[in-house]
C-alpha cells in the first residue's frame, strides 16, 4: 500500500455516498432522502468539498442513511477520532481484502469474507438470504 496523503471526513463522506448511490440495494433510499432534503443528485456526484452547507448536508445524508455520527446501524461502535488517509492499493493487496464481520457479508461470500468468493457466487445466482435490502421500519 502506498500512502498517498490525509483526506478529510469530508472526502470520505462524498466519497461513501457517491458509492452508496450507485448501489442497486441502497441507491434508491439515498435518493429518496436527496428529495425529502431538497437537494439534487448532484450534491453526490459532483461534491464541492469547499461548500460548508454541502459538506454539512451530506453528513445530515449519511446519518440519516447509515447512523453516520449517531452511533447506530453500519457506523454503530465507529471510533472517533478517525485519520483519513488516501492509499493505493495494488490489484494484489485489494484481492487480499476482506468484508467486515457481519452476517450479510459472510453470506454473501460463503464465509470467507473476501469480495473475489462473494462476486463469484453473485455471478452464479446466490443471494445472501434473511436480508432485505429495506431496513426495518424505513422505506427503501
Amino acid at each position: 500500500m502506498r500512502v498517498l496523503g490525509l483526506s478529510s471526513e469530508d472526502e470520505m463522506i462524498a466519497c461513501f455516498l457517491s458509492g452508496e448511490l450507485s448501489s442497486q440495494r441502497f441507491g434508491q433510499g439515498l435518493r429518496s432522502r436527496l428529495v425529502e432534503a431538497g437537494q439534487a443528485e448532484q450534491l453526490l456526484t459532483h461534491p464541492d468539498l469547499s461548500d460548508a452547507g454541502a459538506n454539512l448536508a451530506r453528513r445530515g445524508l449519511l446519518a440519516a442513511t447509515r447512523g453516520y455520527g449517531e452511533n447506530r446501524d453500519l457506523f454503530e461502535n465507529f471510533p472517533a477520532p478517525v485519520t483519513w488517509t488516501r492509499a493505493l492499493l495494488s490489484g494484489e493487496e485489494v484481492a487480499g481484502a476482506r468484508y467486515i464481520d457481519y452476517s450479510y457479508w459472510v453470506e454473501l461470500s460463503g464465509g470467507s469474507r473476501r469480495p473475489i468468493d462473494a462476486a463469484a457466487r453473485i455471478e452464479a445466482g446466490l443471494r445472501a438470504t434473511n436480508h432485505s435490502s429495506k431496513r426495518p421500519g424505513r422505506s427503501p
